[in-house]
C-alpha cells in the first residue's frame, strides 16, 4: 500500500506548492512518507525503503479542486499542506478574504453539511456529520487574507 501512496503522493502534493514549501506526510502501519515540494517544484520522497527527488511541474490545488467531509474551502484558497494519520486530516490553506469573511462561509457552510461546531478562537470546533472531531483555526494575513488550518479525525 505505501508505494502506491509513495508513486501518487508527489502528483498531489505538486498541486499543493503556492509559493513556498508543501509537505505531505502519511503516516501508517508500514512507516512514515515524508514529501516536501519547494517553490521551484523540487519534490522529495522518503519513505521506508525508498528516497529520491524529482522535478514537477507547478500546479496548483484550490477550493474548486479539493473538499473535506463535504466542506469545500473558500473561493479562491489553495492548499498549503496536508497531512493524513491514520485517519485525522490536517490541511493547511491560504484564502484570499478577510478572517470574518472566511469565517462566515465555513459556519454557513458547516451549518449547511450538519457540521455541529461553536466557535473557538477565531475559527470553530465540534463534529463532523459523522461525528468525527473538526477543528478549524483562522488567523488573519493582512486585511484581505487568511490562513487556515482544517483538522478532521481524532
Amino acid at each position: 500500500m505505501t508505494r502506491y501512496i509513495i508513486l501518487l503522493a508527489p502528483l498531489a502534493l505538486a498541486a499543493c506548492g503556492t509559493d513556498g514549501n508543501s509537505t505531505i506526510t502519511l503516516n501508517g502501519e508500514d512507516g512514515n512518507v515524508s514529501i516536501v515540494t519547494d517553490a521551484d517544484g523540487r519534490t522529495t520522497v522518503n519513505a521506508p525503503g525508498i528516497s529520491g527527488s524529482v522535478t514537477l511541474p507547478k500546479i496548483s490545488i484550490d477550493s474548486a479542486d479539493f473538499q473535506v467531509s463535504g466542506v469545500k474551502l473558500y473561493p479562491g484558497s489553495t492548499v498549503r499542506d496536508f497531512n493524513l494519520d491514520k485517519g485525522r486530516v490536517a490541511m493547511s490553506f491560504d484564502s484570499p478574504a478577510s478572517l470574518d469573511k472566511v469565517q462566515a462561509w465555513f459556519r454557513d457552510n458547516m451549518a449547511a453539511r450538519k457540521f455541529k461546531v461553536s466557535p473557538q478562537g477565531n475559527g470553530f470546533a465540534g463534529t463532523t456529520d459523522e461525528g468525527d472531531p473538526v477543528t478549524l483555526e483562522l488567523t488573519p494575513d493582512g486585511t484581505d487574507k487568511t490562513k487556515g488550518k482544517l483538522t478532521i479525525g481524532a
